[in-house]
């Protein structure tokens, strides 16, 4: 027994032969979809995570009383204050770490949750894989039974100890059914003789069982690989969907880091008006004081000038926030400050032609070709449902091989081929009642055609978005020329009334700083437009290319440059 435990021992894979294993189909996997990057999880999870609760029947909860919290108010008066805590935050940022877009790829690749999550997704398909080959292959099975047996006759009993030993080997036929071998091996002992006589006696016996059942009709043929087909098909799916997600995960993080740029500028936009609008106000006070214009005029320009602080705290306020929220994207220390860098790449526009870019996205899109093989499976599924309509017939068989018996009757473990039994005979399970299997035909009918519809509806989806995002282009292209004409005229406007001050009102005066930072607001975001509908036209039509460090692949004549060339005439603080 303890020989047949390190035997069996030995037979069964170890944890790292198993990641092993895990790693090369990984790899296999993703070289057959052409993907960049394979999954390389950390670790594993394991149950010392709530030692302290993993079995209370009521788990622990913190709450505490109304009475044990302190809530100290502040003036809502005291302005200097307010932005006295304003400054301070924003020299906190000031001082804070610099993250480059290169670098926010890169750490959300090996850190992001979301990233994990959907390497976690495929490598439990590829450990589903795992078990249904190992099914496929030779199982063994070993299984130690002991039993005392006691026989009562007026008060005085006969006990007896048995031990059965059975080894089985099983393997499953490609086209249907199973073959088997099975060694039997049994000792029996009479302990009440043993005790009363000194008796050392065994009585054993060894047989050895060979058996098939191979199906000719239902469940025979392709049938019976349902599970492993199924299993391999889905590892390939898993493997297409980690490659789309990293594209689209790639496209996330860029659209929100661009978001956060056009936060920035608009904060410096902002910053622009405060102190343009303070120059105005400070003019026309000195010029109320001289008594040269009416109070209404000084307290305007002091009341816009109040506002435009006013925005410029909320617009530190939304860029904090939205660092924060970048910071739970990409799995970031929330506690700890980050600032992104003002200079990101730009991608400049392709040269799309609309029709050819069309047909070419919807053959190359992963997720289409996935949806195309799924209405396969549910064709072989219908096929299957099908198959379950005929006859049980199948043959089936056994050998027993006993083993030579000794003088005393106890078996000596060596085969007796000559006292060899057989059985064979075939089975036949006539179909008097198949409703529930002919309902089923139907129902996965029903299905395939709602695949089909499903399919012809993606399909017709994915080349609206591809056009979409062509005519995208095209507008955000033309929209960023326009937000850089005006930003133009906004600052010649400015420039001009800073020449004659005294011959332009002071509503015309504020009203150029409000145009000024709107046109470069405006300038800010249809940048940022351009560049997302760049991205989404390259995820869109299958050309979006991710290394494994999550940067983008440069396609052939692709030409990418600094942000500031495309958007800012300097580049903003």
């Amino acid at each position: 027994m303890v020989g047949m435990a390190a035997f069996l021992g030995g037979c069964y894979s170890s944890f790292s032969q198993i990641d092993d294993r895990v790693s090369a189909l990984l790899d296999d996997s993703t070289g057959d979809v052409a993907g960049d990057a394979v999954p390389a999880p950390k670790g594993w999870a394991d149950e010392r995570l709530s030692d302290g609760t993993l079995d209370a029947p009521v788990p622990p909860t913190y709450n505490p009383p109304v009475d044990s919290f302190e809530f100290e108010a502040i003036s809502t008066d005291n302005i200097e204050a307010v932005v006295a805590r304003l400054e301070a935050l924003q020299l906190e940022n000031s001082e804070s770490r610099i993250m480059t877009l290169a670098e926010a790829l890169e750490w959300s690749t090996r850190n992001g949750r979301e990233y994990q999550y959907a390497e976690e997704s495929y490598v439990i398909e590829c450990l589903q894989l795992l078990m249904e080959r190992h099914l496929w292959g030779p199982r063994f099975f070993d299984t130690v039974s002991f039993d005392v047996d006691g026989e009562g006759n007026t008060g005085l009993y006969r006990s007896s100890m048995n031990i059965v030993n059975e080894f089985t080997v099983t393997q499953r036929l490609p086209y249907g059914g199973e073959v088997s071998a099975q060694y039997l091996a049994s000792f029996a002992k009479n302990l009440h003789d043993s005790i009363g006589d000194g008796s050392l006696d065994t009585i054993s016996s060894g047989t050895i069982i060979l058996g098939a059942e191979i199906p000719l009709l239902r469940n025979a043929g392709p049938i019976a690989q349902e599970n492993l087909i199924q299993a391999e098909r889905d590892l390939t799916y898993a493997a297409r969907a980690f490659e789309d997600f990293r594209r689209r995960y790639f496209f996330e993080i860029v659209t929100d880091y661009l978001d956060l740029l056009v936060q920035r500028q608009a904060i410096v936009n902002g910053q622009m008006s405060v102190e343009l609008s303070q120059k105005v106000a400070g003019r026309q006070q000195a010029l109320y004081e001289a008594g040269r214009v009416n109070f209404s005029a000084a307290s305007l320009a002091e009341n816009q000038a109040l506002q435009e602080q006013s925005q410029q705290a909320k617009r530190w306020e939304a860029y904090r926030l939205g660092i924060d929220l970048f910071k739970v994207k990409i799995n970031w220390p929330v506690e700890d400050n980050l600032r992104i860098q003002h200079v990101a790449y730009a991608i400049q526009p392709p040269d799309v032609e609309m029709a050819g870019s069309i047909a070419m996205g919807l053959a190359r899109r992963l997720d289409l070709q996935t949806l195309r093989d799924q209405v396969v499976d549910r064709e072989r599924q219908l096929r299957n449902a099908r198959n379950q309509l005929l006859p049980d017939l199948g043959i089936v068989g056994s050998v027993a091989i006993p083993s030579e018996l000794d003088e005393d009757g106890n078996s000596s473990f060596v085969p007796e081929f000559e006292d060899t039994d057989f059985n064979v005979g075939i089975n036949l399970g006539i179909p008097l009642d198949r409703e529930i299997e002919k309902l089923q035909v139907r129902e996965v009918q029903v299905l395939l055609e709602r695949e089909r519809l499903q399919l012809s509806q993606e399909f017709d989806t994915a080349a609206v978005e591809i056009r979409t995002s062509i005519r995208d282009i095209n507008a955000n292209i033309f929209d960023l020329n326009i937000q850089k004409k005006n930003v133009e005229i906004a600052a010649m406007a400015i420039e001009f009334n800073k020449a004659d001050p005294d011959r332009v009102r002071v509503l015309d005066q504020l009203q150029a700083i409000r145009d000024l930072q709107r046109a470069a607001d405006g300038r800010a975001r249809a940048f940022r437009n351009l560049q997302v509908s760049i991205l989404e036209y390259l995820l869109t039509s299958g050309q979006l290319r991710i290394g494994a460090d999550g940067m983008i692949d440069t396609l052939p004549g692709m030409q990418m440059q600094p942000t500031e060339d495309l958007s800012y005439g300097e580049p903003p603080a």
